[in-house]
């Protein structure tokens, strides 16, 4: 079985995108300072390298995904975003499922999310 070890992003200001995903979405872990940027490694694991470099233009569908306990938490989230001024992508919401996708410095796409019977990070 495979499992999921890390996720690297090319981001154009390590710092900024550091904050942007500690401190706006919550993303947890050890932090590791590198030449090239900063590896977040979470409770699970995943070590999220955020290194400097010229994003892909037009990312398309891809976007990386945060879940959370609760769809009153999702609700909220994307009333936190809106009040940061950040770039709705997409909004969904039906029974079992409730999820808002934002644009992060770089214009990837961040979903944030809540799924019955998912078990939240």
């Amino acid at each position: 079985m495979a499992t999921l070890d890390h996720l690297a992003l090319a981001v154009r200001d390590p710092e900024r995108s550091l904050r942007f995903y500690r401190d706006v979405l919550g993303v947890e872990g050890h932090l590791r300072t590198e030449p090239y940027g900063f590896v977040i490694t979470t409770e699970a694991g995943v070590n999220f390298t955020l290194s400097r470099g010229e994003p892909p233009s037009g990312v398309g569908d891809f976007h990386l995904g945060v879940s959370l306990g609760t769809a009153s938490r999702v609700h909220e989230a994307r009333e936190r975003f809106r009040s940061l001024d950040l770039t709705e992508h997409e909004w969904w919401e039906e029974e079992g499922y409730v999820s808002v996708k934002v644009l992060d410095p770089d214009g990837y796409a961040v979903e944030v999310f809540w799924e019955a019977g998912h078990r939240a990070g």
